[in-house]
């Protein structure tokens, strides 16, 4: 199996990894939130999870969850929890939003049966919660939560899932607004290793597309957001598959998404992107 890199256009080499690495101590969902003097995590996921609890062979489990509407690449068919909701994670970025604190929380499950992004109130109560999952896998990394301006954030969720020769990666941007989340578009990377044919010595191919994202501020109320997706193809010896032959051949395709304040939204000026989506679909 192999995990080429991709997806999200916009977090810089997301791969498909978890929210960063908390200390030892920090699986503990009765702890305190940092940030919320009083609040544990079973207080502020309980708003979602309404019976969600610390175990003693699990971090916590819980067997309910709420109505949670799913957005951007997020889809309903992809919440596919049963009894048992099984926590291994959880993760809290506090952001400003409109002059006010808000904290926005992640949660990794162990079989990534739904796709939770939440977002709390100083006090701790929920303001909103939705549904992100849209593929297999749903992760988040490093620097996913950005700031984008004074009433904003842009958070970035990687949505992914591997076969044996084929990786498939989108990267989610969710915006943040002291009212909840909207969704701003979706980016394709892919990744695939092809063998050639050693009777006909045609050669094999390993293709790889990388997505970087980037927040630059232009004076409007909130920051352009940029994406880039590198693509990188390299033929490869048909005897063997791995063997490269020649040099690799790199092409990028941008694009970007601009704050439009009459729509209070982004409008995407993304035909790049699009005419590489056009050539994924065509070719896989």
């Amino acid at each position: 199996m192999i995990r080429l890199l991709g997806a999200l256009l916009l977090a810089a080499a997301l791969t498909a990894a978890a929210a960063p690495a908390p200390a030892a101590d920090d699986h503990d969902f009765t702890a305190e939130v940092t940030g919320l003097p009083g609040k544990t995590w079973i207080d502020l996921l309980s708003q979602i999870f309404p019976d969600i609890a610390p175990s003693s062979l699990d971090y916590a489990t819980a067997s309910k969850l709420i109505d949670l509407r799913s957005i951007g690449a997020g889809d309903d068919s992809w919440v596919q929890c049963g009894d048992t909701i099984r926590f291994q994670d959880r993760d809290v970025r506090p952001v400003r939003l409109a002059g006010r604190n808000y904290f926005i929380v992640t949660v990794m499950i162990e079989d990534d049966c739904v796709g939770p992004l939440a977002l709390f109130d100083a006090t701790g109560k929920l303001v909103d919660a939705v549904n992100v999952k849209g593929d297999q896998h749903v992760s988040f990394a490093g620097d996913y939560v950005r700031r984008l301006g004074a009433d904003g954030a842009l958070v970035i969720a990687s949505l992914w899932h591997d076969n044996s020769s084929q990786s498939y990666d989108i990267s989610s941007l969710v915006l943040a607004t002291p009212k909840g989340f909207s969704s701003i578009g979706d980016i394709l990377a892919l990744g695939s290793h092809e063998c050639g044919d050693g009777e006909t010595h045609k050669p094999g191919e390993l293709l790889q597309e990388e997505s970087i994202v980037r927040v630059v501020p232009n004076g409007d109320p909130l920051a352009r957001i940029e994406a880039e997706v590198k693509r990188t193809v390299q033929k490869l010896d048909p005897e063997d598959c791995e063997t490269t032959i020649g040099r690799p051949v790199r092409t990028s395709f941008s694009g970007y998404w601009r704050w439009n304040a009459a729509k209070k939204a982004y409008d995407a000026h993304i035909t790049e992107l699009g005419v590489l989506a056009d050539w994924t679909e065509k070719h896989f």
